[in-house]
């Protein structure tokens, strides 16, 4: 058996002996590539990043120290990043996204009131949007458009919509706090207004007007009780239970009220979930490679190939020139 060798020698002599074939194709691949740059729409690259705040810096117990707290770190942690990451990958948000951009008239031909039409504007959104949180815990987002402004208002408004949505998972839940006990406060009213009323007709009737509730402590006038007459001591016993009752709700109440302004607080849409560090502004530059890398790598992968292409036929033409 004969060993064929096909050494540097061989290589450079191929090449040489073929450098025209390598040379054309090494044009026709520039050409390909400029023919890429007339047929590639050009877009562009809008990019908003943000940090993710603590959420806890705005409950109620940090806002108010109603309670001893520890130390809270102003950014939130990864459970926290997660959440907003779940989030833009919802249907709901990237719905409400479209309809404020006003994908419909942005991107034309698509009823966006229709089951195919809303289908195909999703699908525009979701192939020219990416989110992504990087190694700072800062989270990156950004989208493609032909467009450069529309591109900057599609990524701004997205930023906005997660952050509304973030905050108004925790803002919801304090709002139906604030419903519930309102509700208690409106329910006390009314029956410290029916307490305030059997009170007043039952000292009328008996001339009972001292302060008697064990409640009142330090309050209990200390003058002798006037009046009498049968039923005079189960009034007195009566008057005492009611004003203890109604005092007990009256301190409820104010309680109650304290909390109200306090959940009212800390549900307010001027607390910020969001940390917007970068926001996006129309880009200058379109997305993607420039110009000249394009021809480069173009020329590049046509001397690569032409050159591979011509070693490997100059190695199985001598192979087929020693078998005979």
């Amino acid at each position: 058996m004969t060993n064929t060798s096909f050494d540097l020698i061989d290589i450079i002599r191929t090449i040489q002996k073929r450098k025209r074939f390598i040379l054309l194709i090494t044009v026709a691949a520039v050409l390909a590539g400029v023919a890429f740059l007339f047929v590639k729409s050009v877009k562009y690259k809008a990019e908003v990043r943000f940090f993710v705040n603590n959420p806890l810096y705005g409950d109620r117990s940090t806002l108010f120290r109603s309670m001893e707290t520890r130390y809270v770190d102003y950014f939130g942690g990864d459970d926290d990043v997660d959440k907003v990451m779940a989030f833009s990958n919802s249907d709901t948000v990237r719905d409400r996204i479209i309809r404020n951009c006003s994908f419909e008239i942005v991107y034309p031909n698509h009823d966006i009131n229709s089951g195919k039409g809303h289908a195909e504007l999703m699908s525009i959104f979701n192939k020219n949007f990416n989110i992504k949180r990087t190694e700072y815990r800062d989270i990156q987002l950004s989208y493609i458009d032909k467009d450069p402004v529309v591109a900057a208002n599609v990524a701004n408004m997205s930023a906005k919509v997660l952050e509304e949505t973030y905050r108004q998972y925790y803002t919801s839940m304090k709002q139906n706090m604030y419903g519930a006990i309102s509700d208690k406060v409106t329910q006390l009213d009314s029956s410290i207004n029916l307490l305030t009323d059997s009170l007043a007709n039952m000292r009328d009737k008996y001339g009972i007007y001292n302060l008697i509730s064990p409640a009142r402590q330090g309050m209990v006038s200390s003058g002798e009780m006037k009046g009498g007459g049968k039923g005079y001591g189960k009034a007195i016993e009566q008057v005492q239970n009611i004003e203890a009752i109604k005092d007990q709700l009256v301190i409820d109440r104010s309680h109650y009220i304290s909390l109200i302004n306090e959940f009212s607080t800390t549900a307010s849409s001027s607390m910020q979930f969001l940390k917007i560090t970068t926001r996006a502004l129309p880009p200058t530059s379109p997305n993607g490679p420039g110009k000249l890398t394009v021809l480069v790598i173009a020329a590049f992968l046509g001397l690569l190939f032409s050159s591979l292409f011509v070693l490997m036929t100059g190695y199985y033409d001598k192979l087929n020139a020693v078998q005979r």
